[in-house]
């Protein structure tokens, strides 16, 4: 099911163009991370989703619901999470989630259950009858995904929500993500902690100068501008003699042995490593491990630049 179809959005501030004719779309489940420097437009595009700005021109469904035309119905469909997130702070957390519920017109007997619900997901039960002022930052980040819950969006929009974080609130954060992208809820969230969002995203969006220059799956994009896969190869015996059985097998090179392991570059998918594993059986040499060495956001991101020089 589509969730989410952009078309053209542009977004003009005078004379900057802070995003020009983006167009994507998302499909249900999917976990999106929008990656790009500073500047990129992908705190505007993201406000434009939430209907905080209006598009210059262009437009988007969420849905199915076109945003420019039913912006309160589109409100109702999405949780928006900045960077900073405001709390009632005179309302326990408790009051607080009770009041957005009702907000968003939840059924009255469903809110109780909801509410514990969302709390137990953050962490955050033990707080309930806390004073939303008297949160840390980490945990007013974890609240605010609490509010975006108890009314279950179609789409979490998240823009860097990770920003201003210790590490041990980072960490809980990411775990919060990662159960949601477990279950399948459709995200699209920017952050500059790009290997945190390698651990859950689905598929990436770059952005810069206000356009996006890459959309896929993360496998797509690591096809794109990694081709090669480095393999450990962990084997029984005598490792120096691996490379002269190499010699017969195309797109494949040693990078280095160290001890039992060889580190191999191969070119090619995941049949390519599979004939790999058994060619080198089939030549003799007892395989007792074979693995990739995965590539994380950052590094897709940093081969995009240096390839296509784009963020210069």
């Amino acid at each position: 099911m589509q969730v989410l179809e952009a078309q053209r959005l542009r977004k003009e501030f005078g004379p900057l163009a802070a995003v020009q004719d983006v167009s994507f779309s998302m499909e249900q489940g999917q976990v999106v991370g929008l990656i790009g420097p500073n500047g990129a437009g992908k705190t505007t595009l993201l406000r434009m989703l939430a209907t905080l700005l209006p598009p210059t021109d262009g437009t988007a469904s969420i849905m199915g619901i076109d945003l420019c035309r039913h912006p309160l119905e589109i409100r109702r469909r999405i949780g928006y999470l900045p960077d900073f997130f405001n709390l009632y702070n005179d309302l326990t957390l408790w009051e607080c989630l009770d009041f957005t519920a009702r907000a968003y017109s939840v059924p009255s007997d469903q809110i109780p259950r909801k509410i514990d619900t969302v709390l137990e997901y953050v962490n955050l039960t033990d707080k309930k009858n806390d004073l939303c002022r008297h949160l840390s930052r980490g945990m007013v980040q974890r609240m605010g995904l609490a509010v975006l819950m108890v009314h279950e969006p179609d789409l979490y929009l998240l823009d860097e929500p990770a920003s201003g974080l210790d590490p041990i609130a980072r960490i809980n954060l990411r775990n919060i993500l990662k159960r949601l992208a477990d279950e399948k809820k459709t995200i699209l969230i920017s952050s500059h902690i790009l290997h945190e969002l390698s651990e859950f995203c689905t598929h990436i969006a770059i952005m810069d100068q206000g356009q996006i220059r890459y959309f896929g799956s993360v496998e797509q994009i690591r096809e794109l501008c990694m081709p090669e896969r480095i393999l450990r190869v962990r084997v029984l015996g005598d490792p120096q003699k691996v490379p002269a059985v190499l010699r017969e097998f195309p797109n494949a090179a040693v990078k280095d042995i160290c001890d039992t392991v060889i580190r191999l570059s191969v070119k090619g998918g995941l049949e390519t490593a599979a004939q790999l594993n058994a060619f080198l059986v089939g030549h003799g040499v007892s395989v007792a491990e074979l693995t990739e060495e995965k590539k994380d956001l950052e590094d897709l991101f940093l081969a995009i630049s240096a390839k296509e020089n784009v963020f210069s």
